[in-house]
């Protein structure tokens, strides 16, 4: 199962490790902690990822969030659950998360931190191999438990927002038949953004954004998106991520607590040949609809 390798190799060698969404104008927390609490209410996020459809051994990423403020501070926690399958390797995370808000004239910092540990596993025996006596990929790895923490800037108007994170400040590698974490600046990944929200007539709106992701001795890449806002129920959008997909968003808010979330992405590279593209789904529901707490609201991507 060559593209199986070929997964492997490049899981084992991105070290600091993100996993990939679409959808993170949907749940910003995703990439940055220090959304958590952007709600201004309790609120509940799942999704489902699954990309390059039609590839044996393709990601699949599955993710619940939960977050809140709490009552009479400037302070908010949440925590997150996601899984990871990528060919024959497994990972799947619980991470605590914290945000402290500063309140400021018509706007809001939030600086937030994320911790957790990580559950690692590589099913070695799942590949199909030419030398059936390699020793080093005839049976699946040990369990491998593994601290990962991220930090953020999260800076909120009521028409325009920036963002700073590094989801990830722990990297994981396999060695000497156990994994090790280790912590290499050259391997982290920046991701900065913002957007800005215009009013158009009839209650419509347009939501363009960016987002930079960095890495030392990589490429950068850019995620160009425009949303736009056709009434108070429903917001279609597009994105464009360089050198690799365009991808169209469809989010609804069917009741004042409930909203649901589909995109569509179809690669730009020749391996759009052999795929399906990729799809996400999700759905989020925020536990209280009006809320005490002062300060301006924007929705970020």
């Amino acid at each position: 199962m060559l593209i199986a390798i070929s997964f492997l190799v490049s899981f084992s060698a991105l070290g600091q490790y993100s996993s990939l969404q679409s959808q993170y104008m949907f749940n910003p927390i995703a990439l940055n902690p220090a959304a958590t609490g952007g709600e201004d209410v309790m609120s509940a996020i799942g999704s489902f990822r699954a990309q390059w459809v039609g590839f044996d051994g393709a990601p699949t990423t599955e993710s619940i969030t939960v977050h809140a403020p709490l009552k009479d501070m400037n302070s908010s926690v949440g925590v997150q659950l996601y899984a990871d399958q990528i060919g024959v390797d497994n990972r799947t995370t619980v991470n605590g998360l914290y945000s402290y808000r500063i309140n400021m004239n018509n706007a809001s910092l939030r600086l937030g931190i994320s911790g957790g540990l990580s559950l690692i596993q590589s099913n070695y025996s799942e590949l199909q191999v030419f030398a059936e006596d390699d020793q080093e990929i005839s049976s699946n790895t040990q369990v491998g438990v593994q601290p990962n923490f991220g930090i953020g800037a999260y800076y909120t108007a009521e028409k325009y927002f920036a963002s700073f994170s590094i989801p990830t400040l722990l990297g994981h590698r396999f060695e000497d038949n156990q994994f090790r974490s280790f912590s290499d600046l050259a391997n982290y990944n920046f991701l900065l953004g913002g957007g800005y929200e215009f009013d158009l007539k009839n209650e419509m709106g347009l939501k363009p954004s960016i987002l930079m992701k960095f890495r030392a001795n990589n490429r950068v890449q850019f995620d160009f998106n425009t949303k736009l806002k056709l009434n108070e129920r429903f917001d279609v959008g597009l994105s464009y991520r360089t050198e690799e997909a365009i991808i169209g968003m469809f989010e609804a808010k069917i009741t004042n607590q409930f909203y649901a979330m589909y995109s569509f992405g179809m690669p730009i590279s020749k391996i759009a040949k052999y795929t399906f593209g990729s799809h996400e789904i999700g759905v989020k529901y925020n536990f209280v609809y009006k809320s005490n707490t002062q300060g301006p609201r924007f929705a970020g991507w």
